[in-house]
C-alpha cells in the first residue's frame, strides 16, 4: 500500500530535546514516502502523531477531540500510558497506523459544567479528570457529593477527583483510585486526603450524572481542574479565567456521548501488557 499524498499532523513537546529529534527524523522519513506533514491544527489528516510524555498526547486530544482523527502517542515520557508505541518504534508505528494495521481504542471523555449557582460558567472536557480541589493558599475545603440527584456523601480534605476510566491510572490512582479498564465508560470519583476513616472511591455507570458542591465557605478557596490545567481559580478569579466573573459552586460531570479520543495502539502498548510491565514487575 503506498503511502504518497497521506497527511499526518504533528504535536512535539518543545521542550524535549529526543522528541524534537525524532520530529525531524519522522519528516524525513515522510518526506521519502511522500506522506505530507503539518505542524499546525490540521483537521483533514490521516494520523495525529504526538511525540513526548502524556501531557503532549492530552494537549493533542484537546486539540482533536471528536475529530475521529487517529492519535498515536509515541512515548519519550516515564509511563506513557496514552502512548500507542515506545520511541525506538516510531517510524513503523507510522507507517502500520497510516496502514490501518493497528488497533484503535475509542476513549471516553469526561463533560464538566462549572455553575455559580443557576449561572454556567463553561463548559469543559476531560480525557484524564476534574478535579475540585484547595487553593495551596486555603484550609480544607467540604464537598458534597451527589449521583442521579441522590445525596451519597459530604467529605472535608483537599477535595475530590472525578476521573474517567483513561484517568484512572493518573491522578486518581495516586490518590488511591481504582484502576479501570480504559475502554469502558465509567467514572471514579476519588476523595482527595478526606479528613475521615470511611471515605472511599465509587464507580459510576455510563449514564450516571455527578454533582459536586461546595460549601458555603469552600467557595472562596476552591480550584477546578481539567486534566492538570486550572481553568477556574475562585481566590485568583480574574487572572485563572478572564473569561468567569464569579467563582464556582459546583459542578455537574458526566461521559460525553458527542466526542471521544481515538487512541492508537500497537501490539506492545496494549493497556494491561503496559500495566503489566511498568507498575507490576517493575515495583516488584
Amino acid at each position: 500500500m503506498s503511502l504518497a499524498n497521506k497527511k499526518i499532523v504533528l504535536v512535539v513537546n518543545d521542550y524535549d530535546g529526543r522528541s524534537l529529534k525524532a520530529a525531524e527524523h519522522l519528516k524525513n522519513w515522510c518526506a521519502d514516502e511522500g506522506v505530507n506533514v503539518c505542524e499546525q491544527v490540521c483537521r483533514d489528516c490521516d494520523l495525529i502523531v504526538a511525540l513526548g510524555g502524556d501531557g503532549t498526547i492530552i494537549r493533542a486530544a484537546h486539540e482533536y477531540a471528536g475529530s475521529e482523527i487517529p492519535l498515536l502517542g509515541v512515548k519519550f515520557g516515564r509511563l506513557g500510558f496514552l502512548s500507542g508505541a515506545p520511541a525506538e518504534d516510531l517510524i513503523s508505528a507510522v507507517r502500520s497506523s497510516l496502514k490501518k494495521e493497528v488497533q484503535v481504542e475509542k476513549r471516553a471523555l469526561l463533560k464538566v459544567e462549572a455553575y455559580a449557582g443557576d449561572t454556567l460558567l463553561g463548559t469543559h472536557y476531560a480525557l484524564n479528570e476534574a478535579l475540585i480541589g484547595r487553593h495551596t493558599d486555603s484550609q480544607v475545603i467540604t464537598t458534597k457529593l451527589c449521583i442521579n440527584g441522590h445525596m451519597i456523601y459530604q467529605l472535608s480534605g483537599d477535595g475530590i477527583i472525578v476521573s474517567t476510566a483513561t484517568g484512572s491510572t493518573a491522578y486518581a490512582l495516586s490518590a488511591g483510585g481504582p484502576i479501570l479498564s480504559p475502554e469502558s465508560r465509567a467514572m471514579a470519583l476519588v476523595p482527595l486526603a478526606s479528613h475521615t476513616l470511611i471515605s472511599r472511591a465509587i464507580v459510576t455507570a455510563a449514564k450516571d450524572t455527578v454533582r459536586c458542591h461546595l460549601s458555603d465557605s469552600a467557595h472562596g478557596g476552591a480550584i477546578l481542574s481539567i486534566d492538570g490545567q486550572v481553568v477556574i481559580d475562585n481566590v485568583y478569579l480574574e487572572r485563572s479565567n478572564p473569561a468567569v466573573s464569579l467563582p464556582f459552586t459546583h459542578i455537574e460531570a458526566c461521559i460525553c456521548n458527542e466526542r471521544w479520543v481515538s487512541l492508537v495502539k500497537t501490539s506492545s502498548r496494549l493497556f494491561f501488557d503496559t500495566l503489566a510491565t511498568e507498575f507490576y514487575r517493575r515495583e516488584a
